[in-house]
């Protein structure tokens, strides 16, 4: 039987996966250059290598199996503070035409997806007597 704190990090891959799919489609202006789609890109292999190796394992964390799960960890904290600095980026941010959030409603969804699912990760570790 799978575990508690294995099905809520099945859920923080999910969520991730969403928010920085949805966020691709949604931030990337047509007329980028391929930086930013190459970019986006990156981050959503790295989510689906690691994601898939931990999916695969169902959570083992031994041995040379838990890369994935230090990789998911460390993934998460980044997106949790860039996407924080994102939301103080939008208030600070008079010009709709500019880069990155302006905190409207279709700029946060995408945001507080992804905190969702860094959120959910990161507390797999908080309550590891809990989630067993």
């Amino acid at each position: 039987m799978l575990s508690s704190k294995y099905k809520i990090r099945c859920a923080s891959i999910i969520l991730l996966a969403a928010g920085y799919g949805w966020a691709g489609g949604h931030y990337i202006p047509v007329e980028s250059s391929i930086v930013a789609y190459l970019f986006q890109f990156i981050v959503i292999a790295l989510l689906i290598v690691m994601g898939t190796h931990f999916l695969n394992n169902q959570g083992n964390e031994t041995g040379k199996s838990n890369w994935s799960t230090k990789g998911l960890t460390i993934f998460s904290i980044l997106s949790l503070l860039i996407n924080i600095v994102n939301i103080i980026h939008g208030v600070y941010n008079p010009n709709s035409n500019s880069f990155g959030s302006h905190n409207s409603l279709a700029d946060l969804v995408p945001i507080i997806i992804i905190i969702t699912g860094t959120v959910l990760w990161l507390l797999t570790f908080a309550k590891k007597k809990a989630l067993k």
